[in-house]
Order: C-alpha cells, then sequence, then structure tokens
C-alpha cells in the first residue's frame, strides 16, 4: 500500500463509521440509515478492491504464519555456513586429537612422525568431520527453511529438520562400527530424555489440576466467610487475607475454614481427585528416585547374561577391559574369554549342578572340560572346590570370601586408573572457575569422587564376577537365574555413586546391554539385522532429540545441553 495513500484511506473509513454512527444515534427518518450503510458498503468495496491492500494481508498473514529464526546477528545462509564450516574444523581436529593423544603418551610420535601426517590425511578423518559438518549443516538449514516455508509449530519444524538431517548425514561416515555406536548413543538418549519429556508434561498437568481444584476450593471459602460473621477481632486478619495470594493466605484461611466447611467444594468427587492426583505425584516422584538404579540392574542382569553365556557376542574391547579389571587377565593371561565361557558352558549342561564330585580335585576335573587347555595353567594342585566355577573364579582357595578381597583388591586400581584422568579431564574443562577460585578444596572433591566411583565400580564389577559363589551356595547348585540374579544385585552398586551421576553410569550401562541383547537375537535367529536400520533408528533419534532441545531445553541436563548449544548453537 502506498504511504501517501495510507492517511486518506483511513480517514474515510473513519469517517464513514462516524457518519453511520451519527445517522443510528439520531431520530432521522430510516432511509437516511439506509443511505449511510449503502455509502459505508460502496467505500469499504473501493478499498478491499486495492491490490496493495491485499499485498499488505498477505503478508500479515506470512508474518504471522512464520517462526523467527533465533541466530541474533546472522542470516539464514550465514548460519548455516558457519555452523558447516566450523563443525568440520571442530569435527577434523578431535578425531586427529584421539587418533594422535595415544602416540604421544606412549612416545610412539616422536620416533615415528608420519603417524601425525597419516592422521591428518586419514580418510577416516576426513568422513568423520564431513559427517558432523553435514550435520549440524542441513538441520540449521532445513529448520530455518521450515520456519520461513513450513507450518508455524516449531516443534514440528524442529521435527523434521532433525530427522532430515540424520537422515542425510549419518551415511557420510564410511566406519560402521562408528555409525552403529553412534546410532545407539543417540537412541539411548532419545529414550532417555524423551521418557524425561513425557514425565514432566504429565506432572504440569497434575499439577495444573490440583491448582484449579484448590483455587476454586479457595475462591468459595473466601466468599463464604464474610466480615459480618466474624469478630471485629478477626477482621484485619480477613483484610490481610483479601490482600494475599491464594497459596500464601491457605494457611491463615484454615484458621477460619475447615475442609468440612459446606462452603468449601466437598464433593466426592472432587476429594477422590485430589487423592488420585496426590498418590499419582508420589508415585512420580518414586518412579523418578529409581529409575536410575531399576534401569542400571536391568542392565547388568543382561550384561552378565551375555558375558557367560554368549561371550562371543561381547566386543573384544569390552571383554577385555573386564578382563583386566576383575583380574582375570593375570589368572588367565589371552584366556579370560574361555573361563567365562567355560562356565556358562558347565552351566548350561546342567551335569550334577555345576557341582564337583567328591573325592576328586579341581585340577582334574577341569581337565576334562571342552578348554582345559586355556584353564589349566591356572589350576592348584590338591584344591577341591565344592563347584566347578569357583575353581575357574578363584582357583588358588577353596574360600570364596577370599575371592571377592582379590577381585575388589584387582579392581579398585584399574578403576583408578580410569576414573582418576576422567573426572581430572571434567575439572580441568569444565570446573576451571571453581579450580582458580578455590584449588585445594576442588582438588579434595576430585580425590573423593574418583575414590567413590573407584568403589562403585570395584563392588559392581565384585559382585558380577563373585556374587554368583553365595547364590550357589544358597541355592546348592549352579543355575542360569543365578547369575542373572547376580547381575541385578550387581547393579545396585551403583548406590554407592553420587545421585546426579547414576542417570549416566546406567545409560551407559544400558547402551551395552541394548546392543548386547540385539546380537545374542540375531545370534539365536529370534531376529535379523536389518538393512539400513542404522539410518532410520538415527534419523528418529535427531528428530527427537531435536525438538526437545529446541522446545524444551529444560528437560535435557545443564552437561548435555551445554554440549548441544556448543555443537548446534542457538537457532
Amino acid at each position: 500500500m502506498d504511504v501517501e495513500a495510507a492517511p486518506y484511506l483511513l480517514d474515510s473509513f473513519i469517517e464513514a463509521i462516524a457518519r453511520l454512527t451519527s445517522y443510528a444515534l439520531t431520530d432521522r427518518e430510516k432511509e437516511s440509515v439506509v443511505r449511510g450503510f449503502r455509502q459505508f458498503h460502496q467505500r469499504l468495496e473501493r478499498i478491499s478492491s486495492s491490490a496493495s491492500l491485499r499485498q499488505l494481508a498477505i503478508e500479515s498473514k506470512r508474518k504471522k504464519h512464520n517462526v523467527e529464526c533465533q541466530h541474533v546477528g546472522k542470516t539464514c545462509v550465514q548460519n548455516c555456513t558457519r555452523g558447516f564450516i566450523k563443525a568440520f574444523v571442530v569435527g577434523y581436529a578431535v578425531k586427529c586429537g584421539i587418533d594422535v593423544v595415544p602416540h604421544i603418551v606412549s612416545l610412539r610420535l616422536f620416533s615415528k612422525p608420519q603417524l601425525l601426517l597419516r592422521s591428518l590425511k586419514s580418510k577416516d578423518t576426513l568422513g568423520f568431520a564431513a559427517f558432523l559438518s553435514t550435520l549440524i549443516g542441513a538441520y540449521k538449514g532445513i529448520l530455518c527453511a521450515m520456519r520461513k516455508f513450513g507450518t508455524s509449530n516449531d516443534y514440528v519444524n524442529s521435527l523434521v529438520a532433525g530427522a532430515l538431517a540424520g537422515l542425510v548425514s549419518i551415511k557420510i561416515d564410511r566406519s560402521r562400527s562408528r555409525r552403529a555406536a553412534v546410532t545407539l548413543y543417540m537412541v539411548s538418549r532419545a529414550l532417555q530424555y524423551g521418557v524425561v519429556w513425557i514425565f514432566n508434561r504429565w506432572s504440569a498437568g497434575l499439577q495444573a489440576e490440583e491448582d484449579q481444584l484448590r483455587g476454586r476450593s479457595l475462591k468459595r471459602a473466601h466468599s463464604a466467610v464474610s466480615v459480618s460473621q466474624q469478630s471485629p477481632a478477626s477482621r484485619p486478619t480477613l483484610r490481610r487475607l483479601q490482600a494475599m495470594s491464594p497459596a500464601a493466605s491457605s494457611d491463615v484461611l484454615s484458621h477460619h475454614v475447615r475442609w468440612d466447611d459446606s462452603a468449601v467444594d466437598n464433593s466426592k468427587e472432587a476429594k477422590r481427585r485430589m487423592l488420585h492426583i496426590d498418590r499419582t505425584k508420589r508415585v512420580l516422584r518414586w518412579v523418578r528416585a529409581c529409575a536410575p538404579t531399576a534401569l542400571m540392574s536391568l542392565s547388568c542382569g543382561v550384561i552378565v547374561y551375555v558375558l557367560f553365556f554368549h561371550t562371543d557376542v561381547l566386543p573384544r574391547g569390552y571383554l577385555n577391559f573386564l578382563s583386566r579389571a576383575s583380574g582375570y587377565e593375570l589368572l588367565y593371561p589371552k584366556r579370560a574369554a574361555s573361563a567365562l565361557k567355560s562356565v556358562g558352558s558347565e552351566v548350561m549342561r546342567g551335569t550334577g549342578g555345576g557341582r564337583i564330585p567328591p573325592g576328586m580335585g579341581t585340577k582334574e576335573y577341569i581337565a576334562t572340560l571342552p578348554l582345559a587347555n586355556d584353564l589349566l595353567p591356572a589350576a592348584k594342585d590338591g584344591i577341591h572346590h565344592d563347584y566347578v566355577a569357583c575353581g575357574i573364579f578363584h582357583p588358588g582357595t577353596t574360600s570364596c570370601t577370599r575371592g571377592v578381597v582379590s577381585t575388589i583388591l584387582q579392581s579398585l586400581p584399574v578403576a583408578m586408573k580410569v576414573y582418576a584422568p576422567l573426572n581430572a579431564s571434567v575439572l580441568l574443562l569444565f570446573k576451571r572457575r571453581q579450580l582458580l577460585a578455590n584449588p585445594r578444596r576442588a582438588l579434595l572433591k576430585l580425590l573423593v569422587s574418583s575414590l567413590r566411583s573407584s568403589a562403585f565400580f570395584a563392588l559392581m564389577v565384585t559382585y558380577i564376577i563373585n556374587g554368583s559363589c553365595f547364590v550357589r551356595t544358597l541355592l546348592g547348585r549352579d543355575t542360569l537365574t543365578g547369575y542373572i540374579v547376580t547381575g541385578l544385585a550387581g547393579g545396585l552398586a551403583v548406590l554407592v555413586e553420587q545421585p546426579s551421576r547414576r542417570i549416566e553410569l546406567a545409560m551407559y550401562c544400558f547402551l551395552r546391554a541394548l546392543e548386547n541383547a540385539w546380537d545374542v537375537g540375531v545370534q539365536r535367529g529370534i531376529w535379523r539385522n536389518v538393512r539400513h536400520a542404522e539410518v532410520a533408528l538415527f534419523s528418529a533419534a535427531m528428530g527427537v532429540l531435536m525438538t526437545i532441545y529446541q522446545n524444551d531445553p529444560s528437560t535435557i541436563s545443564l552437561t548435555y545441553h551445554s554440549i548441544l548449544t556448543r555443537v548446534f548453537g542457538k537457532n
């Protein structure tokens, strides 16, 4: 619409309205009123026929329809381009660092400088950087496009943008093992924060309904208590009550009106609903508090089952780590997998409840097992164990208690080597201000945290490996169920850890359990691998995560939200 024509049209429109109103309010004949209506209709028709007004309506509708982007100071093209380049540089640097740091620690880089050059021009490094940059650049671009030309619902925009970005980017990474690991990680995070989002919505709905019921009751109580029915001494209290908010005045009001008062919403339905809401909120609080421990316990149960009865399914690196942590790498050098597999085979065979016949030495019986060559070097002469598994777990002693102590002493140093550098890295990267402000307190906290985490890990590994000794003694035989129960109980060791870290540990074990359970199902023919399944799973997980990150960021933990903000930025 032209700037010069706009005031004229507006004045004419207002003038027509005023004249029509004056006709309607006077006592003139009906013809004047009808004439005014006709003039108003003719002017409105002339205005509405203007092409500029139609264009203004289209622009107004488009502006209302769209959701504004949050990348302040940058256009959408600049935001996508910068995000792509920054992600490529960071991904390239991180992948090179992961490859080079072990060579620096082992001092091999100084004797073989070509290792650095090999990492810099590695196709794997370039592929990882391209995957990360495509994921971030595509998400930013698709989100901006959806906001300009798509729906006004930002939940839908972020869901579509995250899903399409994941669909486009995941196939760029040529490493199948890394694709599977990244997909499992994102799926576990999407499940975690998706469940948290549902619980938060559920709690918010219950709270809103409770506030509505309480507000209705409080309103009736306010109206029921009249100043005329109260003594003069209570009137200042009522004046203060009227100035208070409903939440603050509930205590004062309880002195004047009880819940059983007829003025309060005291219907059976309201009471029943309030009771139901209270019970549901208690259950939700209990579930939130117990969920990390329960998830850890279930995950450990699955891992123990796979560890003893489907040992071949476990990734070689994870199996070696558990062997070192439990001390069985020292008992059975490079043969720890055979020891674990022998326990499972003996249990599944079910002969004699896993017992060693009386009068027969442990070494003699082990010599009859299929993997005897791997187990005999650790067996001792002249020792008789009641069960085959005890002879494998603690071959040097018949005491299960001594075996437990030995495993704890073996596990603690291994755990400290893992957790001390990890906690130190977290302190240096994310908590530098605390370290500079109070170094002594920060270092003491680091030591306590490392010891606590190491104690958790040592107890978990010890109970997973040696806890079956106590179950066997209790049941009088060696059974598959006993090992699963041992795993479930071993997961309770997470209670030693700080409450804020339990969910992270549980999610890590859940990730392993999910992967192992899938591989066992494939091995047993229960299901089979689906081609490009990781692409679909990664796409769905990215859609869920980006929807929550973009619209309900409070659902995500502070640490993980800060990581997502650094990676994806504000969009």
